[in-house]
């Protein structure tokens, strides 16, 4: 568990260990994240790390709550800018993810399964996360108006259906980077898929 004496810390020192710990996943396919790779880049003490941290579990929380704060901010805003049209979203994610991979390479790491890291994030995610409510963080920027269903559940399991297009579709990039555009026409086409009905109306 991340202990609130991380919290405290001037936001320059919070940043510089989380700004680390992010390229140490970034190595994930050639190394296995350490705390002594994490103390030295991030110029702490082991026993600071252990003031801040329980144990290596607690750099996938770091990673995984900053991660989240940005992509909540970030669909917040497009959904602000597309008159709260969720399926705009999507696209500009995906894009996003490609253009971008500095700032959210943590997101491609954390979602891979040949990171090194994997197993790491699988223990997080099955003895020590916590399932934020995602889609609540953002509910009352979404337009109702624009959807067939308004239930909560339904909108829910529409949104999920995206995010895990727009995942398999930058994973499919990440293996093979020429086919960016392929796997950027076919996610297009799942969304629209997702936004239309299959069935004849």
């Amino acid at each position: 568990m991340i202990k609130s004496t991380f919290y405290n810390l001037p936001a320059e020192k919070r940043e510089k260990i989380i700004d680390v710990t992010r390229k140490e996943f970034f190595k994930g396919n050639r190394k296995k994240i350490t705390i002594n790779s994490v103390i030295k880049n991030a110029g702490i003490s082991r026993g600071s790390f252990y003031q801040y941290f329980d144990d290596k579990l607690d750099l996938v929380e770091l990673l995984t709550e900053d991660m989240f704060s940005r992509m909540v901010e970030f669909i917040r805003d497009e959904l602000m800018l597309n008159g709260g049209d969720i399926f705009a979203v999507p696209m500009r994610i995906f894009d996003l993810m490609i253009d971008d991979s500095r700032q959210y390479g943590d997101v491609l790491a954390l979602t891979d399964n040949t990171n090194q890291n994997n197993a790491l994030v699988a223990d997080y995610m099955r003895y020590r996360a916590h399932k934020p409510d995602f889609y609540g963080e953002f509910v009352d920027y979404i337009d109702k108006n624009l959807l067939a269903s308004t239930d909560d559940e339904d909108i829910k399991c529409v949104i999920f259906m995206m995010f895990d297009a727009v995942k398999a579709a930058i994973q499919n990039v990440k293996h093979n980077p020429k086919n960016v555009e392929k796997d950027r026409a076919m996610l297009y086409r799942k969304i629209q898929i997702l936004k239309n009905g299959a069935l004849v109306k």
